[in-house]
């Protein structure tokens, strides 16, 4: 099984813009962030993720093969990642306990997002850690109990980015999805 440094290497980086000032510290968390996370989940990220963000963090990705299809929907969204303050700050707006009808689950990290509000989150509790789990736009608010709520992608963020890097035809679809959650 290939780690996380290993698929990370594989893929298609955007080149840094050096002498535009660009540097890898403007992409990746540090370890404050991190704990800022952790903190307000009150759980600790899985190890895989955690060094994702301290060495690619939120550099775009330019490899056609990160361009999944559920089933028609497009995740080309996943050419960034959100960038850990991003992250928590999504994720402390769509979990608000005053919000009457959240959009995520307690203990869920919002890892990415499209401009339409498509999640990919990253669940921490005991039962599914680390699971990756995508959340169509098209779902109500605050229906959790609905099974097709949350679309299994990887069962850890580590198996997302081998699907990326594995992914030998862009354009047919990866992952399945309930049909209800299609445009």
């Amino acid at each position: 099984m290939e780690t996380i440094d290993q698929l990370s290497a594989q893929i298609v980086w955007s080149p840094l813009d050096l002498e535009g000032g660009e540097s890898r510290e403007i992409y990746c968390a540090n370890d404050r962030q991190l704990f800022d996370i952790e903190a307000f989940l009150g759980t600790n990220l899985p190890s895989d993720y955690k060094w994702f963000m301290k060495n690619y963090g939120m550099r775009i990705i330019e490899d056609d093969r990160v361009n999944l299809n559920l089933n028609g929907v497009s995740m080309s969204f996943l050419s960034m990642f959100s960038a850990a303050d991003d992250a928590l700050i999504g994720t402390e707006m769509w979990s608000d306990s005053k919000n009457q009808s959240p959009r995520i689950l307690p203990e869920t990290l919002i890892i990415a997002d499209s401009i339409s509000n498509d999640l990919v989150i990253m669940d921490l509790s005991e039962t599914n850690y680390g699971k990756i789990y995508f959340i169509s736009n098209l779902k109500a608010w605050g229906t959790f109990e609905d099974d097709d709520y949350m679309v299994l992608l990887a069962e850890s963020f580590t198996e997302l980015m081998s699907k990326i890097v594995h992914n030998d035809n862009p354009t047919e679809p990866d992952f399945n999805i309930p049909d209800d959650m299609i445009c």
